[in-house]
């Protein structure tokens, strides 16, 4: 498989851009679920189309979720989705942005909102190359806000 992915969990992997002809690799390492962080036209070269991403990710029978922000600006909605979508039991998903650390920030905020700690958080998300702690506070106001 060509795909490049950072397990952040046993259920939770992020990875840079993906493209319609990734999905089926996806779903055949045994994911259920993509999630979209990265806003169309975000990059003026190279990066498909939502649309086009999502009818590969369903063709491949995986279920696909929209939740594009830039930067750090997720919002207790996205983390509220991603939650719900993690508190669906056998669930496996690849969330993806440019580099994966969207996705890691939006995957922190909803494991927060969950019920697991900062600490396990951070920790979880260093063993698998991403730095969160200067985000910390942020995910912690998204997850709390999320809950609320």
């Amino acid at each position: 498989m060509g795909l490049s992915l950072l397990p952040l969990d046993d259920r939770v992997s992020v990875s840079g851009q993906l493209k319609p002809g990734d999905m089926k690799d996806v779903a055949a390492a045994g994911f259920t679920a993509v999630v979209n962080n990265r806003p169309d036209g975000e990059a003026l070269f190279g990066q498909p189309r939502t649309d086009d991403l999502r009818r590969a990710a369903e063709a491949a029978g995986l279920t696909f979720l929209d939740l594009p922000f830039s930067g750090p600006r997720a919002t207790p909605d996205q983390v509220k989705a991603l939650a719900t979508l993690l508190a669906e039991p056998d669930r496996r998903v690849v969330a993806f942005c440019k580099s994966g650390m969207r996705s890691a920030l939006l995957w922190g905020a909803a494991a927060l909102a969950g019920g697991r700690s900062l600490d396990d958080v951070l920790k979880t998300a260093r063993q698998a190359g991403q730095d969160l702690e200067p985000m910390g506070d942020l995910m912690v106001g998204l997850a709390a806000a999320a809950r609320g």
